[in-house]
Parts: structure tokens; sequence; C-alpha cells
């Protein structure tokens, strides 16, 4: 069974080229859009898909070029100002995968702004946490009940999540320094199919 350890995958990602940790951020952030875009739906806040959108294109189109910091600034900026509050009115389980969305796009810019490991594994966490999320409220799992932890960890969403983290990290790591556009291409629309989470 797989498990999230976030110092083995900061350790996986230093060893990955700088652009190349920013690609596997983009790809977790990529995989939490397609529920950030439902609760956008569900409170009714459609207008505020095109920020999150342009900072999630502007991530994969400027990981082979030089982003302008001027810019990454901003993006960052409007996405962090998305956050939702978790003490809010009107709070519902999509708010708390939002935030998990948005969060893990934010980690990801700033793995941008600086290719530092640590961001890209915070965005990877994002991920990981979101689905946990979503396991102990779909089956009602208590915290506090035997086995519990056990049970949300090999669930098979978080299973396959544990299991596209790794590809990614092993693609990404066959690349070395030669990551092409095609491959880059590739990982986004693998990852734009293979949301972590779905709402119906």
């Amino acid at each position: 069974m797989l498990k999230f350890q976030e110092q083995v995958l900061k350790h996986d990602l230093d060893r990955l080229p700088p652009r190349s940790r920013v690609a596997f951020a983009a790809s977790c952030a990529q995989r939490l859009a397609d529920v950030y875009h439902r609760f956008l739906a569900n409170s009714g806040r459609n207008d505020r898909s095109a920020a999150c959108d342009a900072a999630l294109d502007y991530a994969w189109t400027h990981i082979l070029t030089s982003p302008e910091v001027a810019t990454t600034d901003r993006l960052l900026a409007e996405v962090m100002a998305l956050i939702p509050d978790q003490d809010a009115p009107g709070w519902t389980p999509l708010t708390a995968y939002a935030e998990d969305a948005l969060s893990a796009l934010a980690y990801c810019l700033q793995c941008l702004q600086s290719a530092d490991a640590q961001e890209a594994a915070w965005a990877a966490r994002r991920v990981y946490e979101a689905l946990d999320y979503f396991v102990t409220s779909r089956d009602n799992i208590s915290p506090s009940e035997p086995g519990a932890e056990m049970r949300v960890l090999g669930d098979s969403v978080i299973q396959a999540e544990l299991e596209r983290q790794a590809r990614d990290i092993a693609d990404l790591s066959s690349a070395g320094d030669s990551l092409l556009r095609e491959l880059l291409d590739n990982l986004r629309q693998r990852s734009a199919a293979e949301q972590a989470i779905t709402i119906a």
C-alpha cells in the first residue's frame, strides 16, 4: 500500500531539475481544477473562474521560459485572495475542496518563482488532503474509530492519486534536463483527464 510521505517526496523532487518540479506541482494543481469549478458553480461565483484558469495556464506555459516576476506575483496574490474562509457563512464540503485546489495552485506558482521542491511537495499534499477529506466524508469515517487511518489510506481513490504522483515523478525523472514541450503537453492533458475528485 502506498503512503503519502512528504519528506520522501521532497527528496525525490530535489533530485529533479527545477522546471520539472514546477511541472509536478502544476500537474497536482490541475487535478483539482474541476472540483474548484464545481465549487464556483455551486456558490454562484463563476465569475471567479477566469483568475484560477489564467494562473494555472500561466504556470504551464512558463515552465520552459522565464516567468515575469510582476505577473507571477500578481497571479499569486489573486489566487490567494480567492481562497475561501472556512469560517465564512455558507460553508459546504465543496468549500474545503476549493481551499485545497487554490492552495495547490498557489504552491505551484510559488514553485514557479523559486523552483523549491518543498513548494511542489506541498502542492501534492493539498491533493492528498482533499482526497482524505473526500473519502472520510463519503464513507462517514470517524478518525477515532479503530483502523480509520488505514481504511482511508487504502481507499482506491487515494491509492490512485499516490500512484499518479509516483508516475509523474518517474516520467519527469526520465526526462532529466531535457524536459520537452511534448512531455509537458502530455502531462498537462493527462492531469486534466485525471481529476482527483469527481462530484456529481
